[in-house]
């Protein structure tokens, strides 16, 4: 992931071996209504993240400005996690993939809900397709339980089965199923690392630093806290930065803290 680095108010700073290596395992959300402020927003914090991670409001706002928001985001340096969180049938989400797959693109998710007819047709699309395009073959990782919701949601949709089971039981299908990794919260990386080992991909999102969080969040942790528990993660981080004054500022010291846990 990504390819070195300066530092905020026109201030240049290099990064130590060990904040290199935090920087390749932070993802920056950009999820804006418009692709001039994702733009301005990825030259911005560039420097200090492995990949950017697209979300749906700003796909589906570059699809309608005609816009390819992966080929221009990742002609900046970082690598891209396309998070569309496909959920469909099994043919529909092997269309989908195929069209996930392009340069760029290192990982993208899909629903584990969907069952394992539809994340093997995921995986089976994203090998064909970049084999056809002689292009690196992304990872495709699946969302275990969205980080907004806790146990009293899952109890009124009658799952029957708390949070912390539900997530653990979608990772071991995860695995079962060929998956490269799964989309869980940051606080509970580090114990599924120790059941599902390391050859796994953990993409965490939930980061707060300094009071600093995305709106709706339920399952939160530390940056610095991410990282010792849970060496294969990758922290995916917005408002925690993007909500700052200063946002290298905010980034550089959040690869600081990660660092010292490496």
């Amino acid at each position: 992931m990504g390819r070195q680095t300066r530092i905020s108010k026109g201030k240049e700073m290099k990064l130590t071996k060990k904040q290199v290596e935090a920087k390749e395992r932070l993802c920056l959300a950009i999820d804006l209504p418009f692709v001039r402020d994702a733009l301005k927003l990825a030259d911005e914090l560039k420097d200090y993240v492995g990949m950017f991670k697209i979300g749906k409001q700003l796909h589906t706002a570059a699809g309608n400005e005609g816009f390819n928001i992966i080929r221009e985001l990742y002609k900046k340096g970082p690598e891209i996690f396309l998070d569309l969180k496909l959920h469909d049938t099994p043919k529909t989400v092997y269309g989908a993939s195929r069209a996930c797959t392009v340069k760029g693109v290192y990982m993208f998710n899909i629903h584990i809900a969907g069952g394992e007819k539809m994340c093997r047709k995921a995986v089976e699309a994203a090998k064909e397709e970049a084999y056809k395009k002689g292009i690196q073959e992304p990872k495709v990782i699946g969302v275990t339980v969205l980080t907004s919701l806790k146990d009293s949601d899952l109890e009124e949709q009658k799952f029957g089965i708390n949070y912390d089971d539900l997530v653990k039981k979608r990772t071991e299908l995860a695995k079962i199923w060929d998956l490269d990794g799964i989309v869980c919260p940051a606080n509970k990386a580090g114990l599924l690392e120790k059941i599902y080992g390391k050859d796994f991909l953990y993409v965490t999102p939930g980061i707060e630093w300094k009071g600093k969080k995305g709106k709706g969040q339920e399952q939160l942790y530390t940056p610095d806290k991410a990282v010792k528990d849970c060496k294969s993660s990758i922290l995916v981080v917005g408002s925690a930065i993007t909500g700052t004054r200063d946002k290298r500022k905010t980034a550089y010291d959040i690869l600081e803290a990660m660092a010292k846990e490496l």
